[in-house]
């Protein structure tokens, strides 16, 4: 007979973030435990609200599986005597397994036929083993922040207050401090907050349902998403935060939906200033135009965790609070209106960014003149809007608006921008130049964000690593991570060719008097911070190990090395690619002999295969170069392969070390010549055939 198990830890609320993550280590606990005991179940089952962390498994047998255990012996040659009468060793290990000699038997191995006692052992009752996983899962659950209470010598995320542990109809004893584990379960704290007693694992939805928990997740999600659908449909508008789901999902136990309405006056404010009050600081959802999808309508959903007797006095509690919140925001928004950027910008000099890196105005002129570097090359007429994005960038940071809802820098700074009669250009750099701010978001829509963000960023990374503030494997706290893989996405999205050496120098040229480290070092480091970075990226691709290590020689600007990488990825397999590789490699194994220096001289030529191998070099050079400084480099590969048989001639007929020191050094140099072909696309020693 089967029967289920039931674990629920019951607490204050938990913080919203911290319960998918506890009950999928739950899952996996669990799932693993029952696997290492050959446990058969049904698949495991999780629960969690603000105030409860759950696991059902169903289909548990009551005892665990019979294990066979095969005790090996000596070898059967060293078991027997030449009469075949058992030997000390053979007695004296059937005695040792407890057995009479005559039940021992033997067991094929790959060293012979050894001695062998198999016993079946009968599995213990399951609840005992479960009740030791249960015991010890409760303690490892990690959080990100966990707390001590009355008994310091347990810690979970929040106090715990009742433990419900049942295997069929029976109570495991499982404890947590002072608290021991019964059947006693409680509903909503507000509507059914008694204890009440769980019969079985069974019936478990269906009584917290009764008492107004809906404790599976995935239907309290479903219950508000088409709760809210149905009334923003009821209004003619629509909504699109679904990203706000899970948060408000995890914030209740009994969501009810109330709808709620704003002053129209309020959506003269910028929409992202309505949105993020009502999503980020109410838990709202903002409702949209039907039309545009963009526009806000005057109303909002909110979640509440209980049925009131009347939605309008709720009603009315939300809308009171959301108009307190809208209202500061309006006086903050009609107050910057009143002061230039150029106002906000210069109190940047009372902003200090890092101690050891100066104020934010200080930084802001770095990566200005970093910004202008940028903009010779990628965009010389865009210079002039190009410095004073970067001079106003940052400014809105000293904003009323920005300094209560930090989640709109660069919003503001835009929304001012144009207010103020500035270039809509410079103010959608303003707002872009954050951009992406992490791996899923979108890049700036124009050539001055991107301009602004890389020299923000590069300023930051090196200046952080001229500091000594340099990541670790479990530290980033200036993310430098994120931004420098932030660059390197930018570039390659939008075909910028740019040398990722000569851009670090720039920006340690403006930060000479803040370095704590030399500048070489620092180059050094951050370089190959970048290199490393960019090996996520080729992975990501789906570009092959081998050929990502072969392309990363001399790693400097990403868009040409990406290139290299993709063509070589998509030519790899093709039958003439091999003899690039082997032509490569043989060339290199020559090198690796010598280190003589020169040039090639036809004088020099004696046998007709260097001269071929010379003619043909020369036949491909140009168009080579031609192709790769284009970037392409399937047909720069295409000309390569064309080497293979004068370098295999070459190797069968020449001595490249003769005896002529002229001739020797001759022969070197058109090796190296070779090499410096293959060098420009990868080291092809490195591909795997």
């Amino acid at each position: 007979m089967s029967r289920a198990l039931l674990f629920e830890i019951g607490t204050e609320e938990i913080p919203c973030s911290y319960i998918v993550p506890a009950l999928e280590f739950m899952r996996s606990w669990i799932s693993g435990r029952l696997e290492e005991a050959k446990l058969a179940h049904e698949p495991v089952e999780v629960f969690g609200t603000p105030r409860r962390l759950a696991v059902r498994v169903m289909g548990l047998p009551d005892s665990l599986p019979d294990t066979v255990e095969n005790r090996m012996g000596p070898a059967k040659k060293a078991a027997f005597d030449a009469e075949g009468n058992p030997t000390k060793a053979a007695l004296g290990f059937a005695r040792s397994a407890g057995v009479d000699i005559s039940e021992v038997g033997f067991a094929q191995t790959p060293k012979g036929e050894y001695l062998c006692v198999t016993r079946t052992i009968p599995g213990g009752p399951a609840d005992e083993f479960l009740r030791e996983t249960l015991q010890d899962l409760i303690s490892q659950i990690p959080f990100p922040k966990a707390m001590r209470w009355s008994n310091p010598s347990v810690r979970f995320a929040r106090p715990v207050h009742w433990i419900v542990a049942l295997f069929g109809e029976e109570v495991l004893p499982v404890s947590f401090g002072s608290v021991k584990a019964g059947r006693q379960t409680r509903g909503n704290r507000f509507m059914a907050g008694d204890p009440v007693d769980v019969p079985d694992a069974r019936g478990y939805e269906n009584l917290l349902t009764e008492r107004f928990v809906i404790p599976d997740i995935e239907k309290r999600k479903t219950l508000i998403w088409e709760g809210v659908g149905m009334n923003a449909r009821n209004l003619k508008a629509q909504v699109k935060d679904k990203d706000l789901l899970d948060e408000v999902a995890n914030l209740v136990e009994y969501p009810h939906v109330i709808i709620g309405r704003f002053d129209d006056a309020f959506l003269e404010l910028p929409v992202e200033v309505l949105v993020t009050v009502m999503k980020h600081h109410q838990r709202y959802f903002p409702m949209y135009s039907l039309e545009d999808g963009s526009s806000l309508r005057p109303y909002f959903a909110a979640v509440s965790n209980i049925v009131p007797k009347s939605d309008a006095v709720v009603r009315t509690g939300y809308e009171r609070v959301l108009k307190a919140r809208l209202d500061d925001g309006k006086y903050f928004f009609e107050e910057d209106l009143k002061v230039p950027l150029e106002v906000y910008a210069e109190k940047l000099k009372n902003v200090i960014f890092h101690k050891d890196l100066g104020t934010s105005y200080e930084k802001m002129e770095r990566f200005r003149k970093v910004a202008l570097y940028l903009a010779d090359i990628l965009a010389p007429a865009k210079k002039e809007k190009a410095a004073e994005a970067a001079y106003l960038c940052k400014a809105d940071l000293n904003s009323l608006m920005v300094c209560e809802l930090p989640e709109l820098q660069g919003i503001m700074g835009r929304e001012y921008a144009l207010r103020q009669g500035r270039d809509p250009e410079v103010a959608r750099a303003i707002r872009e130049h954050y951009l992406p701010s992490s791996a899923e978001d979108e890049l700036p829509s124009d050539i001055l964000g991107d301009l602004v963000g890389i020299a923000d960023r590069i300023d930051t990374i090196c200046g952080c690593f001229g500091v000594g503030l340099i990541p670790t494997g479990t530290s980033d706290p200036f993310a430098l991570r994120r931004q420098t893989i932030a660059i390197e996405n930018i570039l390659l999205a939008k075909g910028y060719r740019i040398s990722i050496s000569e851009l670090i120098d720039q920006s340690l040229l403006q930060l000479a008097n803040r370095l704590k480290r030399d500048a070489a070092e620092v180059k050094e480091d951050v370089l190959s911070f970048f290199r490393s970075r960019f090996v996520s990226i080729l992975q990501a691709r789906g570009i092959p190990g081998d050929v990502i290590e072969a392309v990363l020689q001399g790693f400097d600007d990403p868009v040409d090395t990406f290139m290299r990488a993709q063509a070589i990825a998509e030519v790899k397999q093709e039958e003439w690619f091999a003899s690039i590789s082997s032509a490569s490699k043989r060339v290199e194994n020559i090198l690796k002999k010598t280190q003589a220096e020169g040039t090639v001289s036809e004088a020099f030529f004696v046998q007709d295969e260097e001269k071929a191998l010379y003619a043909r070099f020369r036949e491909m050079e140009t168009s080579f170069i031609t192709h790769a400084d284009r970037g392409e480099y399937a047909r720069a590969l295409k000309l390569l392969a064309g080497l293979k048989e004068p370098i295999d001639a070459f190797f069968d007929k020449v001595l490249v070390m003769s005896e002529d020191e002229d001739i020797r050094r001759n022969r070197i140099a058109l090796l190296k010549s070779l090499v410096g072909l293959f060098d420009r696309v990868a080291q092809f020693s490195k591909i795997s055939s």
